[in-house]
Parts: structure tokens; C-alpha cells; sequence
């Protein structure tokens, strides 16, 4: 009986989320979840500045009521515990309780259904599930929106606290936090930073009670509230009379200005040419003796006759001027920095739910028109290379200066986002309460019933279906790639991230898009004197020598069915040519096809002959003489001649 009453309510919850505005929350996330407030608003007047409260809307409390709630959670893994196994602590989920001022992590040894209720019911402990976006459909499609509204990675982790307990000391993140109620309620206590030092770039660990500045805010979320959070806002929160689940959602994690003017040093370093290179300023050197001028012995002497600071600091402060005329006179120098800071999102970001992607429709023909369906999950990067040869017995053709690629996140991991590589070695607990609470970014809906897997895995209907299918599988190919790297003595990537390797790289070589694989012999994107290989080569996508790059840009700028662009008009000399690059796009399900006139008619047509025949086919059925019925009924032909007992006339 607790079985079928768990499956029920799991079904009516998913009823429930699909009833969700999901047209408008994949065009505009956040709005969803700063409304009734005008997200333009929101980000002139809150976003890094100060705590908001944004009291539920019905449209919310839909999409939020129940998940990852603490019974779903526990019937969802007892449902995944038959197929997958338990969850692992550390990795998937934490126990955590705060009393007496001091923080407690009791993990077990196995993370079964059985023993995360014990630790919650008996032991008092909030379970802290990490990035339930790799289990439950709507937190993916959710996340997955919001990478593509803000360019940067999003994670998320779901706290199931019992009731009258906290799990968290309090503490100050490094992120920008959505604090989104799901069940009951939950009394939250934000205080001014630590110092009154805002948007700091480091998580504060945990801190005393005592430590506490200015208490700035005290609210009680209840379901569909959502609490924004600038970074560094110190803040904890704890269950009053009732349990309370809620979902972390966070974000921007060194996005600020100084990472980005990180990435512009060294991307300008390395370059030789206008205008990406330094000015000749920031291109000298300090004089003889500044290292050894800063020996603490020195900086601590009473004396700093004959100190070469002030000269180092006036040159140094000579050449960020340089630097910053420059970049207001030659913005493209901008861009490589922008490229380089983006391969961490473009290699680990979400890929989309399919429900996100339009159908491609059939593949296109001379006489149709195609748009791309990937906005928002496309990007285009240079691409240099040698060796790119479409005749590896011709050494000396291959792709010229200028070449690009077009790279997609249509086959990057669920599953893996925002998770720590096996051999990541860190400390049960993280280096900070940041790692496990509000972590660098944080189905089928959780219920009892077996079909959730199915729905985890984000199948759809007809086309969708397949799709979904085909990027499950490149995702599983790609996991398997990166774990023979790691056997091989590949690095597990930083902050929560895999590496992502080179499959399903294809080219497009000139004006004959071949399609073919090929040799690469890699370049960094900014050629460094240590050798590193390219890291655009480990992104999946499309490689386009310079002939074709003008028809991609031109087919990227039509954005939806309304913008399509003609195959025969793309900007490319020969019709073959044309054909086979809106066909590679069409195949790497980059384009949409809207089909013409024509073609439209004839799949009509085909349509309605297909249901003609089975028409007929229906007819001749019910047609059928009762004593052939019956004799069929007794023994039915095999191909061999022999008659053997029909299923009808065994039973």
C-alpha cells in the first residue's frame, strides 16, 4: 500500500511541475525566479549590492513544491538503489549538523536510503545533496536555462534539515546564492560581511557566533520564496516546528573583473601581434634587484634608503595605464581573454534538457531554409591546427590561419556537472563550508515509481526521444574517454570540473565541408612557449576552415524559424558546397530545416497515403471470415511449413 500511495504522489507531483511555465523559464530564468520584480530592475538594484526576499508566485510553488523534498529524496533512492546502487558520501551527499557552535560532518560508509533516514530522523542531521541537477529533470532544465542566460556555470545542492536543527555554522560564500524553499519553511539570518568587505573572491570557512557583524536580515521562507544572496553576505539559517528542504542555487564564481583582467594579462603576453599583444610600457622589466629588494628583512628595515619599490611601482603603475588605453583603443583585444575564460564553462556547462531544443526536422535540400536551433548552447572559437590534412597521404594540404570551430555542449555530461574528478584529493568536508553548501553553482521528479529513471534520463517523445538518446550516449562516450584519461595519468580538472576530450570532433575543410576525420597536431589558443595543447581541441564540435566561416556566422545570426536563411543563399561560391554545410550542420543537430513549399506538400502527401493504406489495411481486418478466425485460432503456420499450437488456441 505505502508503495502505490508513493508512487501516486510522485505522479501528481510531476503532473504538478509540468504544469510549470516552462516556455517562459527557459527564456528567462531568472526573471522566473526574481518575479514579481522586473529582472532588469533586479540587476540594477540588487544583483551584488544586497539581500532580496521574493515572496512565492503560484507559477513557483508549482515548479518548487515537493522537490527534492526529504520523502521524495528517500523514494527516489530506493527506486535507484535496484539499477544504480546507493548514493556516496562526500561525493553525492553530506550529513552535516550544527550545535553547541560547532559544526559536525557524520558521514557512514554507505549512502543507502536506510541510513540517510536514520541520520535524519534519529540523528538530527541535514542531508546536503550535491547538484541534484544530475538526478531530477526540472533542476537540469532549470540550471541548464540559466547557464545559457548568464554564460557561466550554475550548480545547485538540495538541504533536507529536520525539524527544530541547523546544519551549517554561519558562513560567507564566494558566489552569488538563490535560496529556493520546497517544503516546509525555514528561519533565515543574513549579517553585514566580514570587515565590510564585500564580493569576496574566497569562501570564509565556518565562523563564531561572536564573530558576526550587523544582523541586516531575518526572514521565514516558506514554499515557493526565494532568497538572493550577494556573495559574501554572511548568513544560516535553521527548520523551526517542521522539516524544510530548500535548493541552493549558485553562481559567478570568479567572474569578476579581476579574473577576467587575469585572463587578459596572460592571453596578451602571449600574443606577438596588433592588437592583441601589451603595450611596449607593460612589455619592460622592474630594475635589477626588485626581487631581492622584497625580502621581508629589508621591507621590515627601519630604513628604505636605496629601496627600488617606489621606482617598481611607478612603472608598474605605468604600464596598467598602458594597458587600459589600449583596451579602450583596440577593444579586440578583449577577445582572446573573453575565449580563454570561457573553456571552463563551454567544457563542464549543463547540456540542454531536450524539451530545450526545437526539432530538427528533416534533413534540408537545396530548396529549404535552416536556422540554428543550438542559440545559447553554440559558441565559436579559433582554431588553429596543422596537420588537418582530408588525404593523409597529403602532407602539405591543411587547414589555413583563420580556421574556426564550432563547439557545442549537446554532448557534454549531466551526470558529471559540477563534480569532483575520483582522484580529486580533498577533505571529507571541503576546503570550506562553500564546497558543500552553496557550491560553485548550488529529474524526473523524485517519486517511487520506476518510470523516474526513465524521465532522470530526460526522454521525450517522437524525435525528442531520439535525440535524447543520442546525447545520453556521446555523454557516456565522453565519460568513458576521460576515465581511460585518468588511468593514463590525466589531471583531474579543478574546482569541481572534468576534462573533456576531443570526441566527436569533425571538420569542414574549405569549400568541400568533408566531414571527415582527421589528424591533429595541436596549437595553444594563445601559442605559449610551454607547449600546451590546444584546449579548444578538447571541445566537441565542428571545425571550419576560412572559406566557410562568413555562411556559419550568417547561419548562427538566424536564431528561429522566422530568421531561416535559404541553403542556396548562404555566402559560399558552389551549390555542392552550400548543400554539404548545411547538411554537417543539420547532422551535428546544430540546424533546424524549415522545409519549402514543395517538400511540405510531398511529406503531406506521404502522410496521408501512409494513413490510407492503414486504413485498408483495418478495413480487410474486421473483413475477415468468423471460421478463418477460428481456425487461426487453432494452429498457426510456421515458415517452415510445419503448423505448431497458436498462443490463442494453447490458452
Amino acid at each position: 500500500m505505502g508503495k502505490k500511495k508513493d508512487k501516486l504522489a510522485a505522479q501528481q507531483q510531476q503532473q504538478q511541475q509540468q504544469q510549470a511555465p516552462w516556455k517562459n523559464i527557459d527564456k528567462e530564468p531568472l526573471g522566473f525566479l526574481v518575479a514579481p520584480e522586473d529582472p532588469d530592475t533586479f540587476f540594477k538594484g540588487n544583483w551584488e549590492q544586497k539581500p532580496s526576499v521574493f515572496k512565492a508566485t503560484p507559477e513557483r510553488v508549482a515548479l518548487f513544491q515537493g522537490l527534492c523534498s526529504f520523502p521524495a529524496v528517500i523514494n527516489w533512492l530506493k527506486q535507484r538503489e535496484k539499477k544504480a546502487g546507493p548514493l556516496a558520501f562526500g561525493v553525492d551527499v553530506n550529513a552535516a549538523r550544527y550545535k553547541k557552535g560547532v559544526r559536525e560532518t557524520p558521514n557512514g560508509e554507505v549512502a543507502d536510503a536506510s541510513a540517510l533516514k536514520a541520520l535524519h530522523d534519529d540523528e538530527g542531521c541535514t542531508l546536503q545533496l550535491h547538484q541534484p541537477q544530475r538526478f531530477f529533470d526540472p533542476c537540469w532544465r532549470l540550471l541548464a536555462a540559466m547557464e545559457r542566460q548568464l554564460g557561466c556555470l550554475v550548480g545547485s545542492n538540495a538541504y533536507l534539515t529536520p525539524a527544530g536543527s541547523q546544519g551549517l555554522a554561519p558562513h560567507h560564500d564566494d558566489v552569488e546564492l538563490w535560496v529556493v524553499q520546497t517544503h516546509g519553511s525555514k528561519q533565515w539570518k543574513l549579517y553585514q560581511p566580514i570587515n565590510a568587505y564585500q564580493l569576496p573572491n574566497q569562501p570564509s570557512g565556518d565562523l563564531d557566533q561572536g564573530s558576526l557583524g550587523q544582523l541586516v536580515l531575518e526572514v521565514e521562507l516558506c514554499v515557493g520564496d526565494v532568497l538572493y544572496m550577494p556573495r559574501g553576505t554572511v548568513h544560516q539559517a535553521a527548520a523551526q516546528t517542521g522539516d524544510s528542504s530548500h535548493l541552493t542555487i549558485s553562481t559567478y564564481q570568479r567572474c569578476s573583473y579581476a579574473d577576467l583582467a587575469t585572463h587578459l594579462l596572460q592571453s596578451s603576453l602571449l600574443a606577438q601581434d596588433e592588437p592583441e599583444c601589451l603595450p611596449l610600457a607593460a612589455r619592460r622589466s622592474p630594475a635589477p634587484g626588485t626581487l631581492l629588494a622584497h625580502s621581508l628583512h629589508r621591507v621590515l628595515a627601519p630604513s628604505t634608503k636605496g629601496s627600488t619599490t617606489p621606482d617598481a611601482v611607478a612603472g608598474l603603475a605605468e604600464a596598467l595605464r598602458a594597458i587600459a588605453a589600449k583596451l579602450e583603443a583596440s577593444p579586440d583585444m578583449l577577445t582572446p581573454a573573453v575565449h580563454a575564460s570561457a573553456m571552463d564553462f563551454l567544457m563542464n556547462r549543463l547540456p540542454p534538457h531536450p524539451k530545450q531544443l526545437p526539432p530538427r526536422g528533416p534533413a534540408p535540400t537545396m530548396d529549404d531554409k535552416v536556422w540554428c536551433r543550438v542559440a545559447g548552447w553554440a559558441y565559436l572559437l579559433p582554431f588553429e591546427l596543422t596537420g588537418m590534412n582530408c588525404d593523409d597521404d597529403d602532407d602539405d594540404a591543411g587547414l589555413e590561419e583563420g580556421s574556426v570551430k564550432m563547439v557545442s555542449c549537446l554532448a557534454n555530461s549531466r551526470e558529471e556537472h559540477m563534480i569532483s574528478a575520483p582522484d580529486d584529493e580533498s577533505s571529507e568536508e571541503g576546503s570550506s563550508s562553500e564546497e558543500e553548501e552553496e557550491g560553485p553553482a548550488g529529474g524526473s521528479d523524485e517519486g517511487g515509481s520506476d518510470d523516474d529513471d526513465e524521465a532522470a534520463a530526460g526522454s521525450g517523445e517522437g524525435e525528442e526521444k531520439g535525440e535524447a538518446e543520442d546525447q545520453a550516449a556521446a555523454g557516456k562516450k565522453k565519460k568513458q574517454q576521460q576515465q581511460q584519461q585518468q588511468q593514463n595519468g590525466g589531471e583531474a580538472h579543478e574546482q569541481h570540473h572534468h576534462h573533456h576530450h576531443n570526441e566527436g570532433e569533425h571538420h569542414c575543410c574549405g569549400d568541400d565541408v568533408c566531414g571527415q576525420q582527421h589528424g591533429v597536431q595541436e596549437h595553444s589558443l594563445s601559442s605559449g612557449a610551454d607547449g600546451d595543447a590546444n584546449p579548444v581541441a578538447a571541445l566537441p564540435g565542428l571545425v571550419l576552415a576560412p572559406g566557410v566561416v562568413k555562411a556559419v556566422v550568417a547561419f548562427m545570426a538566424a536564431e528561429g524559424p522566422e530568421q531561416a536563411i535559404a541553403v542556396r543563399d548562404l555566402p559560399l561560391p558552389a551549390e555542392s558546397s552550400k548543400m554539404q554545410l548545411a547538411f554537417a550542420l543539420w547532422a551535428e543537430g546544430l540546424a533546424a530545416t524549415v522545409p519549402s513549399a514543395a517538400q511540405r506538400q510531398q511529406q503531406k502527401e506521404k502522410h496521408e497515403n501512409a494513413s490510407s493504406k492503414q486504413k485498408q489495411h483495418g478495413d480487410k481486418k474486421s473483413k475477415r471470415p468468423a471460421d478463418a478466425g477460428a481456425a487461426a485460432g487453432e494452429e498457426t503456420a510456421t515458415s517452415t511449413g510445419k503448423a505448431r499450437p497458436s498462443k490463442k488456441a494453447k490458452a
